[in-house]
C-alpha cells in the first residue's frame, strides 16, 4: 500500500509538472495545456516535453529542504538555495519559484540569533547583483530588486530599489555610486536616479560627492561613467575647475572622447579661463596588433594678458619675441606631436616617427612638469629603415628637426639618406670560391654613405674674425613660409660623406699576443668651396665661392693585446683562491697633416698686419664650411692596462663545503695614456686612472683621477715641456682632477639573501609635478639610498686654485604604519654648509582614496602640495588639489 501511494504521488506530480525534476536539466513549460488523459496514456520512457513559452533548462538545489505546493504550483527552496537558468544564477537563503506568475523570489532568512543571513546573489553573464530581496520574471526577463549592490566595471552601485528590463538595463532609485568595495563605502556619488547599461555606461541626473558620510558641494547637473567590458566607448569628459593667478578661474580638460573602434580613439578637450583665453587640444591614439602603434596630437593656445604676465608665465622677455607679434595683449601658440613605433620584422622595412614641433611659447604656457618647462630644445625625426634580406646592405631615409625654445631658431636635416654595408670579407665580396683559410681571407671592409642637406632659418652674424667667412654681416632670420622655401633650400649645407673601415684580420704572435691592424678612409663631398684673397684697400679678406669641393682623410694603425691570469690558491677556511686578471693593450695610429698645401684643404692667407709688431699676419683658413680634417701630423702610441681581482669562496648556504661562488674585490682598475711622436713638445698625454668596485654587494665605489706628467708654468699655469717626475722627492705626476663617489641602495630585500638586488626608489615621470610621486608601493616597509661625492679640480699659476665639490644625499621611504608612508630626499653641501635640496612626501592609503602631502622647503620651486584623489582609474579626475606656489584649487 505504501509503495502504491508513493507511485500515485509521483504520477500526480508528473501530470501537474511534467518536466520538473529536482536536480535535473529538463525544459519547463509555463502552463499545462495538454489533455491529462492523453498524457497518461503515453509511455513514460518516451515522454516528450511539451513546448511552452520557456524552453530553457532550470537546475535547482537546496541544503535544507524543497517544498512543493502542487495546487498553487509553487516550489520553496530553503537553505543555500541555488537556481541555474540559462546564463542566470541565483543564490540565496530562500528562493520561491512561482509557475503561475513565472517569477523567482529570493530573500534572506533569520538565523537562531535573529540575524539575516544568505544575502541573495543574482548573476547573469558578467553582471553581479547582491540585494536583500530579488524578484525576477524569467519569462519577461524583468525584475525588481531592493537594497541592491551591483558592480559595473570598476564601480559599485548601492540602490534602495532597482528595476530591470528585458534589455538588461536597470534603473535605480536613491543611489550611491562608488569605486570603494566596502559594504559601507568611504565615499560615493549620491544621485536620486541612475540608469545603467551593462558593459557600456552609467548615467545619472544631478549628483554630489559624499566623503565620510559628509555631503560636499562638489557635483554636477549630470553624470556619465563609461563601464565598457572589452572595447572602448565614446563619452563626455568632465572638466576640472580651479583658479590660476595669470588666467583666473578655469574649466580644464573638458570635452568628448570618440572611440572609433577597438584600435583607434580621439580625445577632444579644451580649457577656458575667466580672464580671457582658451586652449584646444586633439589627441588621437591608434595601434594595429603585430604591426605598429602611435599617437597624434594638435594643440592651440590663446593667451590673453599683459606683457608682464606673459613674461612671468613663460620666462621670456618681450625683447626676445618678434616685433610683429601682439605680445603685449594676446599670444597665440600651437603645437604638433606625433609618435609612431613599428613592430620590427625580419626582411621588412620599418617606418617610425617622433615629432615635437611647437611655437616658441607653446611649451612654456602648457608645460606639465619642470623638465618640460626647462627643456632647451625640441627635436623631431621621421625615418624609414630597411635591411635588404640575404645581403649586408641596409638603408635609412630620414628627416629631422631641431628647435630652440629660447631663441626660436630651427634647424632641419632634409633629406638625410644613409646607406651602409656591414663588415664583410674581401674574398667573399669579389669571388664565390670557397674559403681556403688563406691569410688574405681575413681582410674585411665595411662602408657607409650619409647624404644630407642641413637647413637653418637663422643665418648667424659674421665679423672680421669669424672662421671661415670673414666679411662683416648682421644676423638674419628667414621666415618659415612657402614663399621662402627656395631660400631655405639654397641656404642649406649639402654634403655626402663616404666612410670605409678596412680590417686586416687578427693574428696570433708568440701564441699569446693578438695583433690587429686596421685602415680607415673617409671622403666628403660638399656643394661649396672657398678661395681667399686679402684686399689691401678695405683691409679685409674677400671670399670667392668656387662650387663643388672634395675632402678626404685617412689613417692607419694596429693594436696588440693579451690577457694574463694570476691565481693564488689560499685554501683557507672560506677563501679557496684569489685570481688576478691583467689585460694590457698597446695601439699605434698614424694620420698625416692635412693642413699641408698639397691637400688643398686649407689656404695660408694674409689677414692683415699684427697690431703688436706691425708685421704681416698669416692664417690657415679652411676652404670648406664643414668636414675639415684636423691639422698637424699625428703619430701616436696609446697604451693601457685593465685589472680585475676576484675571490673564490665557499658558499654560506652549502653545508657540504663543495659549492663555491665568485666574489669580486676589484671590478675594474684601468690606467691609460698615449705618446705622440710627431709633436714637438708635450708628447705624453695626461694619465687617467679609474677604479670601480662593489663593497659587500651593497656599496658601489667609483674613483676617477687625471694626472699631468709635465710641470706647470708658475705664472700662466700652462704645462711646460719638463717632466714632473722625480723619484727622489717621490713625485710621479701632477694631479689635475680627482673624484670619488660612494652609493648604496638598501631595503629589507637586501639582507634576506646574498643574491638579492637592492630595490631603488621609483623614478618620477618627466611630465609630472615634482611634488607628486608617480607611484607609491606600500608593500616595501622601508628603502634607503645614500650617495656621497667628493671632487676636486685644480688649476695652476698665479691665479690657480682648487675647486672642491663635497656633497651627500639621501632618499628613501618609511612605512610608519600599514597605511602611512613617508618619502624623503635630502642633499647637503659641505662646501657651502647648507642643504642643497630637500623634498618630503607623506602618503596615506585611504583604501579607495590616496592622499599625498608634499613639501619642498628650498629652491625656486619651494612650496607645498596637498592632493586627495580616488584610486580607481574610472574616477581618476575626481580629486582635490592645493598648490601653494600657484595658489590654485582644482577638483
Amino acid at each position: 500500500m505504501r509503495h502504491f501511494l508513493i507511485l500515485f504521488f509521483l504520477l500526480q506530480l508528473s501530470i501537474l509538472f511534467p518536466t520538473l525534476v529536482a536536480g535535473q536539466g529538463v525544459p519547463v513549460p509555463t502552463a499545462v495545456t495538454q489533455d491529462t488523459a492523453a498524457v497518461a496514456g503515453q509511455d513514460s520512457l518516451s515522454l516528450a516535453a511539451p513546448k511552452g513559452d520557456i524552453a530553457t533548462t532550470i537546475k535547482y538545489s537546496a541544503r535544507d529542504s524543497i517544498l512543493f505546493e502542487v495546487n498553487s504550483r509553487i516550489v520553496h527552496l530553503y537553505g543555500d538555495a541555488k537556481i541555474v537558468y540559462g546564463d542566470m544564477n541565483l543564490d540565496a537563503a530562500y528562493i520561491e519559484i512561482n509557475y503561475e506568475t513565472n517569477t523567482l523570489t529570493a530573500t534572506t532568512l533569520p538565523d537562531s540569533t535573529g540575524k539575516e543571513t544568505g544575502t541573495p546573489m543574482f548573476k547573469q553573464g558578467d553582471q553581479n547583483y547582491a540585494a536583500k530581496r530579488i524578484a525576477y520574471n524569467y519569462k519577461t526577463r524583468k525584475g525588481r530588486i531592493s537594497e541592491v549592490v551591483t558592480q559595473q566595471g570598476e564601480g559599485y552601485i548601492h540602490s534602495e530599489v532597482v528595476k530591470r528590463n528585458q534589455d538588461n538595463e536597470f534603473y535605480g532609485f536613491h543611489n550611491k555610486y562608488t569605486t570603494c568595495n566596502l559594504e559601507h563605502p568611504h565615499f560615493y556619488i549620491s544621485a536620486p536616479r541612475i540608469k545603467a547599461i551593462p558593459n557600456d555606461k552609467v548615467m545619472s541626473g544631478p549628483f554630489n560627492l559624499v566623503i565620510g558620510d559628509i555631503p560636499t558641494p562638489v557635483g554636477f547637473l549630470f553624470g556619465l561613467f563609461p563601464t565598457p567590458k572589452s572595447k572602448r566607448s565614446s563619452g563626455v569628459i568632465i572638466p576640472s575647475y580651479g583658479e590660476e593667478n595669470l588666467r583666473g578661474f578655469y574649466l580644464r580638460n573638458g570635452g568628448y572622447y570618440f572611440a572609433w573602434n577597438d584600435y583607434m580613439g580621439t580625445r577632444l578637450t579644451g580649457d577656458i579661463f575667466s580672464l580671457g583665453g582658451y586652449n584646444l587640444s586633439s589627441s588621437t591614439s591608434y595601434f594595429k596588433r603585430y604591426a605598429y602603434r602611435g599617437g597624434f596630437e594638435l594643440g592651440y593656445t590663446y593667451f590673453k594678458g599683459e606683457e608682464a604676465n606673459v613674461a612671468a608665465a613663460t620666462g621670456v622677455r618681450s625683447t626676445d619675441v618678434p616685433l610683429n607679434s601682439q605680445f603685449s595683449r594676446t599670444t597665440r601658440t600651437f603645437g604638433i606631436r606625433w609618435n609612431h613605433t613599428p613592430v620590427t620584422k625580419p626582411g621588412r622595412g620599418a617606418f617610425s616617427a617622433s615629432v615635437n614641433a611647437q611655437s616658441q611659447l607653446h611649451n612654456r604656457l602648457n608645460y606639465n612638469g619642470t623638465a618640460q618647462y626647462l627643456a632647451p630644445t625640441l627635436n623631431s625625426s621621421i625615418s624609414y629603415q630597411k635591411t635588404i634580406p640575404n645581403s649586408p646592405f641596409s638603408y635609412t631615409i630620414k628627416a629631422s628637426h631641431g628647435q630652440s625654445t629660447t631663441t626660436g631658431s630651427m634647424n632641419f636635416v632634409l633629406p638625410d639618406v644613409n646607406f651602409s654595408m656591414s663588415q664583410v670579407s674581401l674574398a667573399e665580396l669579389f669571388t664565390d670560391a670557397p674559403a681556403t683559410n688563406k691569410w688574405y681571407e681575413n681582410f674585411t671592409v665595411s662602408y657607409n654613405l650619409n647624404a644630407s642637406n642641413r637647413i637653418s632659418n637663422v643665418v648667424p652674424a659674421r665679423t672680421g674674425s669669424d672662421f671661415p667667412l670673414l666679411e662683416t654681416s648682421p644676423a638674419d632670420t628667414i621666415d618659415l613660409n612657402f614663399n621662402n622655401l627656395q631660400n631655405l633650400w639654397e641656404s642649406g649645407q649639402k654634403s655626402a660623406v663616404h666612410t670605409f673601415n678596412i680590417g686586416l684580420g687578427n693574428y696570433k704572435i708568440l701564441r699569446y699576443l693578438t695583433f690587429t691592424p686596421n685602415v680607415n678612409y673617409s671622403e666628403t663631398w660638399l656643394d661649396e668651396k672657398y678661395s681667399f684673397r686679402f684686399n689691401p684697400d678695405s683691409q679685409r679678406v674677400d671670399i670667392d665661392t668656387t662650387g663643388f669641393g672634395r675632402i678626404y682623410q685617412y689613417s692607419a694603425g694596429a693594436s696588440l693585446n693579451t690577457t694574463i691570469y694570476g691565481i693564488v690558491n689560499v685554501k683557507g677556511k672560506r677563501v679557496e683562491a684569489i685570481r688576478h686578471l691583467v689585460r694590457p693593450s698597446i695601439s699605434y695610429s698614424y694620420r698625416p697633416d692635412f693642413a699641408d698645401p698639397r691637400f688643398g684643404f686649407y689656404q695660408r692667407t694674409l689677414v692683415g698686419a699684427d697690431t703688436r709688431t706691425n708685421l704681416p699676419n698669416y692664417r690657415q683658413l679652411g676652404r670648406f664650411r664643414t668636414g675639415l680634417p684636423g691639422t698637424g701630423l699625428s703619430s701616436a702610441l696609446s697604451f693601457g692596462i685593465d685589472n680585475s681581482i676576484e675571490m673564490k669562496v665557499k658558499s654560506q648556504n652549502d653545508s657540504t663545503g663543495n659549492q663555491f661562488e665568485k666574489v669580486s674585490i676589484i671590478d675594474a682598475l684601468s690606467i691609460r695614456s698615449s705618446y705622440d711622436f710627431a709633436k714637438d713638445s708635450l708628447k705624453l698625454a695626461p694619465i687617467s686612472i679609474n677604479l670601480n668596485t662593489n663593497l659587500f654587494k651593497i656599496i658601489t665605489l667609483n674613483i676617477n683621477s687625471t694626472f699631468d706628467p709635465y710641470k706647470a708654468d708658475s705664472l700662466t699655469g700652462r704645462a711646460v715641456d719638463d717632466y714632473y717626475f722625480n723619484l727622489k722627492e717621490l713625485k710621479l705626476a701632477r694631479m689635475t682632477n680627482a673624484s670619488i663617489t660612494l652609493s648604496a641602495s638598501l631595503s629589507p630585500e637586501t639582507f634576506r639573501t646574498e643574491t638579492s638586488t637592492p630595490t631603488n626608489l621609483p623614478a618620477l615621470s618627466r611630465d609630472q609635478d615634482p611634488l607628486v610621486p608617480e607611484y607609491v608601493d606600500f608593500k616595501i616597509p622601508w628603502t634607503l639610498s645614500v650617495g656621497y661625492s667628493l671632487r676636486t679640480d685644480r688649476s695652476f699659476g698665479v691665479n690657480g686654485r682648487s675647486n672642491l665639490t663635497h656633497t651627500v644625499d639621501m632618499q628613501g621611504s618609511l612605512n610608519i604604519t600599514e597605511k602611512w608612508k613617508v618619502q624623503y630626499m635630502v642633499g647637503y653641501d659641505f662646501v657651502r654648509t647648507n642643504i642643497s635640496n630637500a623634498n618630503f612626501q607623506i602618503h596615506r592609503d585611504l583604501h579607495c582614496w590616496d592622499m599625498s602631502i608634499g613639501w619642498r622647503p628650498f629652491g625656486f620651486q619651494r612650496g607645498y602640495n596637498l592632493t586627495i584623489n580616488a584610486r580607481s582609474a574610472l574616477l581618476q579626475d575626481l580629486k582635490l588639489t592645493k598648490r601653494s606656489k600657484n595658489n590654485t584649487f582644482s577638483y
